[in-house]
């Protein structure tokens, strides 16, 4: 496999490229709670069902990719979850009332994450173990690169041209994505007999979930995830209810990507000689802590200080998480090992949003206990999965 730069393959970096692409035009998630309340008119009880139909299709999209990534393929999953995708963005914004938002917002979240294990996989595939830690560290900044960016562009779209131009131009980048894949990432999927052998498929059901090591990390994922939800779910009201302009949250929330374009390249690498087992408690104790303390803040100022202190401990946490579930899986099942872990995930989809907007509704100090359950939880199953040892 040709070599490109920093020593990994080409076609890692075209994979690298029309995901920035994708997450540069990620308009819609991080304003959806807001433009479901200001622009719809929806009460935080109406704009949370809808947020949960959103999560519970993103659950079935977990379900799902992993599967559709080891037998359809790596690169047809990316490409029709892009695709289809950007159709169920334009239904989410042709139509009004609750019932109609939560079905399209349900249909969006089922088939445009679908690409997620499919990604977190194709890594794995052509990248080797060694390197695999700096590789998601490189494609984790390309995401914040580039959200170092969408969230000033939408800010300033919505407040000038209204939240519609936001849907037109999160489908056309998720069409521009799916376009490059198609022309320039090859399938990387293993056969099982190049690398186990003549495998059973019976034998095969349900082994990644009879890892410990991958049913702790199922848990560590489930409660960042609750946490991290929190940018689209809860995150914007708040700062909108101590004065921030559309214009001004888009601002802050770029600071979060912006830190970790400048320094994730830099801290991944170090952190990972220090051990994954070192660094991984610590590091998600810091992001959810770090998340709670926005309940303290008042302003732009401190809100920001929050953020810079909650990515402190985002840098290296993402990363480290997927390269540490990555190594745990046996090259042919790595579908099966990611979609299992993006699961995790896609089930704190369906339950972050609307809890957060619910315990919100309580006041700011209730809505803290979520991201600090997050700071205790998250940090203890890491601690087991990488001190669990196979068969323990």
């Amino acid at each position: 496999m040709s070599r490109g730069l920093a020593g990994l393959p080409r076609s890692f970096w075209f994979l690298v490229l029309g995901m920035w692409i994708n997450r540069l035009g990620a308009f819609v998630l991080p304003f959806l709670s807001l433009y479901l309340q200001e622009r719809e008119g929806l009460s935080e009880n109406d704009a949370s069902i809808v947020l949960g139909a959103w999560g519970a299709g993103s659950v079935l999209s977990a379900v799902v990719g992993g599967q559709l990534a080891d037998r359809w393929g790596r690169k047809p999953t990316m490409i029709f979850s892009l695709t289809a995708g950007a159709l169920a963005l334009s239904g989410l914004a042709s139509v009004h009332g609750t019932p109609a938002l939560a079905t399209l917002a349900f249909a969006l979240g089922a088939v445009a994450e679908l690409y997620r294990p499919a990604v977190s996989a194709a890594i794995a595939d052509l990248v080797p173990s060694a390197d695999r830690g700096r590789a998601y560290g490189y494609m984790i900044w390309s995401f914040n690169v580039a959200f170092a960016i969408s969230p000033i562009v939408a800010g300033e779209v919505s407040e000038r041209a209204g939240f519609m131009w936001l849907f037109v131009g999160d489908a056309a980048t998720m069409l521009l994505a799916a376009f490059l894949i198609l022309r320039a990432v090859p399938e990387t999927r293993p056969t099982r007999d190049a690398t186990t052998g003549a495998a059973e498929p019976a034998a095969e059901r349900g082994v990644a979930l009879r890892d410990p090591r991958l049913r702790w990390m199922l848990v560590a994922a489930f409660f960042l995830g609750l946490v991290i939800l929190q940018t689209m779910a809860t995150l914007g009201p708040i700062l909108r209810a101590d004065g921030l302009s559309l214009k001004r949250y888009g601002l802050v929330m770029a600071l979060n990507g912006a830190l970790i374009a400048v320094a994730q390249p830099w801290l991944v690498p170090r952190f990972e000689k220090l051990g994954r087992a070192r660094v991984l408690p610590w590091t998600a104790f810091l992001f959810a802590a770090g998340f709670a303390g926005h309940a303290l803040a008042d302003g732009l100022g401190s809100h920001a200080a929050w953020i810079v202190l909650w990515t402190a401990g985002e840098i290296a946490l993402f990363p480290l998480c997927n390269s540490f579930v990555a190594d745990l899986a046996p090259p042919h099942l790595r579908g099966r090992y990611l979609g299992a872990y993006w699961l995790a995930w896609t089930c704190a989809n369906l339950v972050g949003p609307p809890l957060g907007l619910q315990l919100l509704k309580s006041g700011e100090a209730a809505w803290s206990l979520l991201p600090l359950a997050g700071a205790v939880a998250a940090p203890l199953a890491l601690w087991r999965a990488t001190r669990t040892r196979v068969g323990a």
